[in-house]
C-alpha cells in the first residue's frame, strides 16, 4: 500500500457507538493528515475500512457493500471486542457476526473500547506509518488496566474467572491428564471481574502487550495444570493444584491432625459423580468438615 495515500472509511456494524467515538477521538490527539491519512465519507474513496461493533442482519449486506467497494488492497481493521466477537450483543437474535464471518480481517485492536491511542498505535504498525516523535503520545500510562494475565505458579484451576466473565472471555478446557485455562483477549473487556474474584490472585490485569493481533486467537495468555485422578472410578476432574490449595486454606485456620489429613484429602480425591454414588461417605464427610470448623471456631 502507498502510505502515504491511506483513506479510512469508518463503518460501525451494530455496536454501542463507544469504539466508533474512540476512532473519532483518535483524530484529535495528532493531525492525521501529517500522516498521511485521510478520514473519507464513501467507501469507494478508501483503500482501509475501519470497522467498529457486531453486524446484524441490516449490517452485514451494507458491510459486504462497502468491502467490495472499497479499493485494493481492502485492509479491514476490526476495532474492539464486538467486532472480533460480536462481544455483549453475542447471542443477540439479529446478530450474523462476528465480522470475520463474511469479509476477512487484516488486524484486530482489542478492547471495549481500545483507547485511541491503541488504534493509532495499531494502525501506525499495519500500515507502516511514520510515527517519529509520538513515541510518548502513544504510551500506555502507568496503572492503565490492561490485558488479563494469568500466572501457571499461582493458577489452581478452580475456574472462578470464568464463572464470572461477563464476555465469556475465558476458556476452561479439559482433556486427557491436562486442564487448560485459556484468557482470550480479544474478548475482554477490561472489567477485572477475573481479577477481583480470582482466590490466589494469579489473574492481573496490566499493560505491556501490543493492544492488537493479526489472528483473532493470537493474543491470548493461558496455563496448563494436571488433573488429579479420582480414586474410585479413575478419571480426571480437578486439578492437583486445587486440591493442595484446598488443604492449606483449611490448615491455615486449624492445625490438622495426621487422621483429619488422610480423611479430608480422601474426600476431596473424589470426583462429583462418585461421591453422589457413594452416599454414607458424603455423610461421612459432612460430619468431618462440620466437625474441623467446629474446632476452628
Amino acid at each position: 500500500m502507498d502510505i502515504t495515500d491511506t483513506r479510512i472509511y469508518r463503518f460501525d456494524a451494530s455496536g454501542c457507538n463507544g469504539c466508533d467515538v474512540e476512532v473519532l477521538e483518535m483524530s484529535a490527539l495528532v493531525p492525521l493528515s501529517e500522516l498521511g491519512i485521510e478520514i473519507v465519507e464513501r467507501p469507494v474513496e478508501a483503500n482501509v475500512l475501519v470497522v467498529t461493533g457486531g453486524a446484524n442482519l441490516k449490517s452485514k449486506r451494507e458491510l459486504e457493500s462497502a468491502y467490495r467497494e472499497i479499493r485494493e488492497p481492502r485492509v479491514v481493521v476490526a476495532v474492539g471486542s464486538c467486532a472480533a466477537t460480536m462481544g455483549i450483543f453475542k447471542g443477540g437474535y439479529s446478530m450474523t457476526g462476528p465480522i470475520d464471518a463474511f469479509i476477512p480481517i487484516h488486524l484486530y485492536i482489542t478492547g471495549c473500547p481500545p483507547r485511541p491511542q491503541a488504534i493509532l498505535g495499531a494502525l501506525a504498525e499495519a500500515l507502516q506509518l511514520k510515527v517519529d516523535g509520538l513515541t510518548e503520545l502513544l504510551r500506555t500510562p502507568e496503572g492503565f488496566r490492561g490485558d488479563p494475565h494469568v500466572d501457571q505458579d499461582k493458577c489452581i484451576g478452580c475456574g472462578a474467572c470464568a464463572h464470572v466473565c461477563p464476555a465469556d472471555a475465558i476458556e476452561i478446557a479439559d482433556g486427557g491428564a491436562m486442564r487448560v485455562v485459556r484468557f482470550m483477549r480479544q474478548s475482554c473487556i477490561f472489567c477485572a471481574s477475573c481479577q477481583d474474584v480470582c482466590p490466589t490472585m494469579a489473574v492481573e490485569l496490566r499493560s505491556g502487550d501490543a493492544a492488537w493481533c493479526r489472528e483473532k486467537g493470537g493474543s491470548k495468555s493461558e496455563v496448563t495444570l494436571p488433573l488429579a485422578r479420582c480414586d474410585v472410578c479413575g478419571s480426571g476432574f480437578i486439578p492437583e493444584a486445587q486440591i493442595e490449595w484446598a488443604m492449606k486454606t483449611v490448615n491455615d485456620k486449624r492445625t490438622l491432625t495426621q487422621d483429619d489429613r488422610v480423611a479430608l484429602q480422601g474426600r476431596l480425591r473424589i470426583c462429583m459423580p462418585c461421591r453422589r454414588s457413594r452416599i454414607p461417605d458424603v455423610g461421612e464427610a459432612k460430619r468431618l468438615l462440620t466437625s474441623l470448623e467446629r474446632t476452628a471456631s
